[in-house]
């Protein structure tokens, strides 16, 4: 149990603060509801598969970051807004968060420009 908690209005992230006794310190605890960006991004990959006429028209919506997954990546020392770490960024989603994709292809990173949807 918390010995309190704040929610953050604006990306839905909890923390919980949790005071341990023994070793005379706090851990901080972070949750958030993604239900609605998994339904999202299944949709999407469902309805729009590999999307490949938005692809040839220069713009592909790849994934869908909530702030909580990039919170998770910034600990990973990958900052989702850093043009130089798009590549590491797109290798983190097709291999630890592929259910954030909102396509049915895989970008290699060819694709020069990162915008957080989160």
């Amino acid at each position: 149990m918390s010995d309190f908690f704040e929610i953050d209005p604006h990306t839905g992230i909890r923390t919980d603060a949790r005071w341990n006794e023994n070793d005379q310190e706090y851990t901080l605890v972070r949750s958030a509801d993604v239900e609605p960006v998994l339904d999202f991004t299944k949709w999407a990959r469902n309805e729009a598969g590999v999307n490949r006429e938005g692809i040839k028209a220069g713009w592909w919506l790849y994934a869908k970051i909530p702030p909580i997954v990039e919170l998770q990546m910034r600990a990973k020392g990958i900052d989702v807004g850093n043009p130089d770490h798009h590549s590491r960024l797109l290798a983190e989603i097709n291999t630890n968060y592929p259910y954030l994709k909102t396509t049915t292809g895989n970008d290699g990173g060819r694709a020069g420009k990162v915008i957080s949807l989160g």
